[in-house]
Protein backbone atom coordinates (compact mmCIF):
# COMPACT_ATOMS: atom_id res chain seq x y z
CA UNK A 1 0.00 0.00 0.00
CA UNK A 2 1.49 3.26 -0.75
CA UNK A 3 1.70 6.07 2.14
CA UNK A 4 -0.83 8.14 0.44
CA UNK A 5 -3.24 5.10 0.42
CA UNK A 6 -2.57 4.43 3.82
CA UNK A 7 -2.80 8.22 5.27
CA UNK A 8 -6.54 7.53 3.30
CA UNK A 9 -6.75 4.30 4.93
CA UNK A 10 -5.70 5.45 8.40
CA UNK A 11 -8.39 8.73 8.07
CA UNK A 12 -11.01 6.46 7.36
CA UNK A 13 -10.63 4.62 11.14
CA UNK A 14 -9.67 7.33 13.07
CA UNK A 15 -11.73 8.53 15.76
CA UNK A 16 -12.39 12.27 15.23
CA UNK A 17 -13.39 14.96 17.42
CA UNK A 18 -13.56 18.57 16.14
CA UNK A 19 -13.80 21.25 18.07
CA UNK A 20 -15.14 24.22 17.46
CA UNK A 21 -13.64 27.27 19.41
CA UNK A 22 -11.32 26.13 21.42
CA UNK A 23 -10.02 27.78 24.46
CA UNK A 24 -8.89 27.21 28.09
CA UNK A 25 -11.39 25.97 29.83
CA UNK A 26 -14.09 23.77 28.59
CA UNK A 27 -12.48 23.74 24.91
CA UNK A 28 -9.42 22.15 26.34
CA UNK A 29 -10.90 20.24 29.05
CA UNK A 30 -13.43 18.52 26.62
CA UNK A 31 -10.22 17.55 23.76
CA UNK A 32 -8.45 16.82 26.20
CA UNK A 33 -10.69 13.74 27.82
CA UNK A 34 -11.72 12.43 24.24
CA UNK A 35 -8.07 12.24 23.45
CA UNK A 36 -7.31 10.61 26.49
CA UNK A 37 -10.54 8.03 25.29
CA UNK A 38 -8.24 7.44 21.99
CA UNK A 39 -10.03 10.19 19.64
CA UNK A 40 -7.80 12.49 17.34
CA UNK A 41 -8.64 15.53 17.90
CA UNK A 42 -8.97 18.96 15.53
CA UNK A 43 -9.01 22.49 17.17
CA UNK A 44 -10.14 25.72 15.44
CA UNK A 45 -10.09 28.79 17.46
CA UNK A 46 -9.24 32.75 15.93
CA UNK A 47 -5.98 32.85 18.11
CA UNK A 48 -3.16 30.84 16.43
CA UNK A 49 -0.49 31.05 19.65
CA UNK A 50 -2.86 30.00 22.06
CA UNK A 51 -4.31 27.03 20.36
CA UNK A 52 -0.49 25.92 20.08
CA UNK A 53 -0.85 25.97 23.69
CA UNK A 54 -4.09 24.21 23.82
CA UNK A 55 -2.76 21.43 21.26
CA UNK A 56 0.34 20.69 23.59
CA UNK A 57 -2.42 20.69 26.62
CA UNK A 58 -4.53 17.69 24.88
CA UNK A 59 -1.46 16.06 23.42
CA UNK A 60 -0.13 15.96 26.99
CA UNK A 61 -3.34 13.87 28.04
CA UNK A 62 -3.44 11.75 24.56
CA UNK A 63 -3.43 8.20 24.60
CA UNK A 64 -0.73 6.88 22.40
CA UNK A 65 -3.22 5.35 19.46
CA UNK A 66 -7.14 4.20 18.95
CA UNK A 67 -8.34 0.76 19.68
CA UNK A 68 -7.77 0.22 16.26
CA UNK A 69 -3.84 0.94 16.33
CA UNK A 70 -4.37 4.03 14.67
CA UNK A 71 -2.07 6.90 15.77
CA UNK A 72 -3.54 9.58 17.25
CA UNK A 73 -3.53 13.20 15.83
CA UNK A 74 -4.01 16.83 17.71
CA UNK A 75 -4.21 19.35 15.20
CA UNK A 76 -4.42 23.28 15.57
CA UNK A 77 -6.76 25.02 12.16
CA UNK A 78 -6.88 28.45 13.05
CA UNK A 79 -10.05 30.59 12.14
CA UNK A 80 -12.25 33.43 12.79
CA UNK A 81 -15.21 31.18 12.95
CA UNK A 82 -17.89 34.89 12.38
CA UNK A 83 -15.94 34.61 8.61
CA UNK A 84 -17.97 32.05 7.36
CA UNK A 85 -16.24 31.31 3.96
CA UNK A 86 -13.08 31.03 5.79
CA UNK A 87 -14.73 28.48 8.51
CA UNK A 88 -16.02 26.60 5.87
CA UNK A 89 -12.60 26.07 4.26
CA UNK A 90 -11.16 25.44 7.32
CA UNK A 91 -13.18 22.30 8.17
CA UNK A 92 -12.70 21.18 4.20
CA UNK A 93 -8.95 21.03 5.49
CA UNK A 94 -9.65 19.39 8.61
CA UNK A 95 -11.37 16.69 6.65
CA UNK A 96 -8.81 17.03 3.67
CA UNK A 97 -5.52 16.38 6.98
CA UNK A 98 -7.85 14.03 9.42
CA UNK A 99 -10.77 12.44 7.42
CA UNK A 100 -14.46 12.53 8.69
CA UNK A 101 -15.49 13.61 12.08
CA UNK A 102 -16.94 11.13 14.42
CA UNK A 103 -18.05 13.92 17.06
CA UNK A 104 -18.69 17.39 16.43
CA UNK A 105 -18.71 19.94 19.30
CA UNK A 106 -19.34 23.71 18.38
CA UNK A 107 -18.54 25.59 21.68
CA UNK A 108 -17.52 28.97 19.98
CA UNK A 109 -19.45 31.96 21.73
CA UNK A 110 -18.95 35.76 22.62
CA UNK A 111 -19.50 35.77 26.46
CA UNK A 112 -19.63 39.31 27.81
CA UNK A 113 -22.11 41.91 28.49
CA UNK A 114 -24.23 43.52 26.31
CA UNK A 115 -26.30 46.47 27.44
CA UNK A 116 -29.50 47.09 25.96
CA UNK A 117 -29.71 50.52 23.81
CA UNK A 118 -26.01 50.75 23.76
CA UNK A 119 -25.16 47.59 22.36
CA UNK A 120 -24.73 48.41 18.60
CA UNK A 121 -26.78 46.65 15.82
CA UNK A 122 -23.12 46.16 14.21
CA UNK A 123 -22.22 44.28 17.76
CA UNK A 124 -25.49 42.29 17.49
CA UNK A 125 -24.95 41.19 13.83
CA UNK A 126 -21.36 40.08 14.94
CA UNK A 127 -23.02 37.85 17.53
CA UNK A 128 -24.90 36.43 14.63
CA UNK A 129 -22.26 35.27 12.96
CA UNK A 130 -20.22 33.79 15.38
CA UNK A 131 -23.63 31.93 16.98
CA UNK A 132 -25.75 31.26 14.09
CA UNK A 133 -24.50 31.36 11.13
CA UNK A 134 -21.04 29.28 12.30
CA UNK A 135 -22.94 26.70 13.80
CA UNK A 136 -24.88 26.53 10.71
CA UNK A 137 -22.01 25.96 8.59
CA UNK A 138 -20.37 23.58 11.29
CA UNK A 139 -24.13 21.66 10.48
CA UNK A 140 -23.97 21.96 6.98
CA UNK A 141 -20.06 20.23 6.63
CA UNK A 142 -20.42 17.57 9.58
CA UNK A 143 -24.31 16.31 9.08
CA UNK A 144 -23.54 14.41 5.50
CA UNK A 145 -20.36 13.00 6.90
CA UNK A 146 -22.29 11.98 10.75
CA UNK A 147 -25.00 10.73 8.70
CA UNK A 148 -23.12 8.63 6.41
CA UNK A 149 -20.86 6.98 9.65
CA UNK A 150 -24.35 6.05 11.34
CA UNK A 151 -25.59 4.18 7.94
CA UNK A 152 -22.06 2.10 8.05
CA UNK A 153 -23.20 1.56 12.06
CA UNK A 154 -26.79 0.65 11.62
CA UNK A 155 -25.07 -1.57 8.99
CA UNK A 156 -22.50 -3.40 10.88
CA UNK A 157 -19.82 -2.39 8.54
CA UNK A 158 -17.49 -0.45 11.38
CA UNK A 159 -15.44 -2.80 13.39
CA UNK A 160 -15.90 -0.61 16.64
CA UNK A 161 -18.79 0.73 17.64
CA UNK A 162 -19.25 4.60 16.63
CA UNK A 163 -21.54 7.13 18.00
CA UNK A 164 -22.00 10.31 15.38
CA UNK A 165 -22.51 13.12 17.54
CA UNK A 166 -23.36 16.93 17.10
CA UNK A 167 -22.87 18.44 20.09
CA UNK A 168 -23.27 22.38 21.47
CA UNK A 169 -21.93 23.69 24.47
CA UNK A 170 -25.42 25.77 24.65
CA UNK A 171 -27.13 27.79 28.11
CA UNK A 172 -30.31 28.02 29.65
CA UNK A 173 -30.29 31.47 28.62
CA UNK A 174 -31.84 30.30 25.61
CA UNK A 175 -35.16 30.05 27.47
CA UNK A 176 -34.63 32.40 30.59
CA UNK A 177 -32.68 34.90 29.01
CA UNK A 178 -30.78 37.78 31.25
CA UNK A 179 -30.74 41.20 30.17
CA UNK A 180 -27.39 42.28 30.71
CA UNK A 181 -26.62 39.20 28.54
CA UNK A 182 -29.40 39.58 25.89
CA UNK A 183 -27.51 39.44 22.78
CA UNK A 184 -26.21 36.24 24.20
CA UNK A 185 -29.36 34.95 25.36
CA UNK A 186 -30.86 35.91 21.79
CA UNK A 187 -27.87 34.11 19.95
CA UNK A 188 -28.55 30.70 21.93
CA UNK A 189 -32.07 30.82 21.51
CA UNK A 190 -31.57 30.68 18.20
CA UNK A 191 -28.76 28.10 18.26
CA UNK A 192 -31.27 25.41 19.99
CA UNK A 193 -34.05 26.84 17.49
CA UNK A 194 -31.45 25.48 15.08
CA UNK A 195 -30.40 22.52 16.74
CA UNK A 196 -33.93 21.37 17.33
CA UNK A 197 -33.99 21.35 13.54
CA UNK A 198 -31.01 19.35 13.10
CA UNK A 199 -32.40 16.99 15.56
CA UNK A 200 -35.53 16.00 13.19
CA UNK A 201 -33.61 15.75 10.52
CA UNK A 202 -30.68 13.81 11.77
CA UNK A 203 -31.84 11.77 14.41
CA UNK A 204 -34.04 9.53 12.89
CA UNK A 205 -30.81 9.00 10.37
CA UNK A 206 -28.94 8.02 13.98
CA UNK A 207 -26.83 10.99 14.58
CA UNK A 208 -27.49 12.37 18.17
CA UNK A 209 -27.43 16.12 18.43
CA UNK A 210 -28.08 17.77 21.56
CA UNK A 211 -26.48 20.35 23.53
CA UNK A 212 -25.18 20.84 27.03
CA UNK A 213 -26.57 23.92 28.88
CA UNK A 214 -23.94 25.71 30.90
CA UNK A 215 -25.93 27.68 33.09
CA UNK A 216 -23.63 29.55 35.20
CA UNK A 217 -19.48 31.06 34.74
CA UNK A 218 -17.15 28.53 34.08
CA UNK A 219 -14.72 28.01 36.65
CA UNK A 220 -11.71 26.02 37.33
CA UNK A 221 -12.60 26.69 41.11
CA UNK A 222 -16.26 25.79 41.21
CA UNK A 223 -16.83 21.78 41.57
CA UNK A 224 -20.09 22.27 39.60
CA UNK A 225 -19.23 24.36 36.88
CA UNK A 226 -15.60 23.42 36.42
CA UNK A 227 -14.82 22.85 32.76
CA UNK A 228 -13.78 19.08 33.59
CA UNK A 229 -17.51 18.36 34.69
CA UNK A 230 -18.49 20.06 31.41
CA UNK A 231 -16.68 17.94 29.48
CA UNK A 232 -17.23 14.89 31.00
CA UNK A 233 -20.96 15.52 30.18
CA UNK A 234 -19.99 16.30 26.48
CA UNK A 235 -18.29 12.59 26.29
CA UNK A 236 -20.99 10.96 28.24
CA UNK A 237 -23.17 12.74 25.61
CA UNK A 238 -21.36 11.37 22.70
CA UNK A 239 -21.44 8.02 23.71
CA UNK A 240 -25.17 7.30 24.36
CA UNK A 241 -26.60 4.85 22.85
CA UNK A 242 -29.72 5.69 20.26
CA UNK A 243 -32.23 4.66 23.26
CA UNK A 244 -30.70 6.42 25.65
CA UNK A 245 -30.15 9.68 23.92
CA UNK A 246 -30.50 12.55 25.73
CA UNK A 247 -31.15 16.06 23.76
CA UNK A 248 -30.34 18.43 26.40
CA UNK A 249 -28.13 17.97 29.74
CA UNK A 250 -27.87 21.36 32.34
CA UNK A 251 -25.04 21.87 34.02
CA UNK A 252 -25.56 24.29 36.47
CA UNK A 253 -28.58 25.88 37.93
CA UNK A 254 -30.33 29.00 36.06
CA UNK A 255 -32.06 30.48 39.62
CA UNK A 256 -28.63 30.20 40.72
CA UNK A 257 -27.17 31.82 38.48
CA UNK A 258 -29.44 34.53 38.07
CA UNK A 259 -29.47 35.12 42.08
CA UNK A 260 -25.68 35.38 42.47
CA UNK A 261 -25.43 37.81 39.32
CA UNK A 262 -28.30 39.59 41.28
CA UNK A 263 -25.94 39.38 45.00
CA UNK A 264 -23.14 40.88 43.04
CA UNK A 265 -25.10 43.70 41.27
CA UNK A 266 -24.77 42.18 37.84
CA UNK A 267 -28.61 42.42 37.23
Amino acid sequence: MSSGAAAAAAAARRRLLVLIGSGPGIGVATASLFASKGFSVALLSRNAERLKEDAAKVCSSAASSDAGGVPIAVETFPVDVSDHAALQKTLEAVHASLGPPEVVVYNAARVGPSQFGAFTPEALLDDFKINGVGLYVAAVWAMPYLAELASLQQQQQEEAPRHPSFLLSGSGINYTPIPPLFSLSMQKAAQSNLLNSLGQMYGPKGVHVARLDINGFVREDDETMAPARCAKQHWRLSQQQQKDWEHVVDVGDMDALIEGMKAQGMM
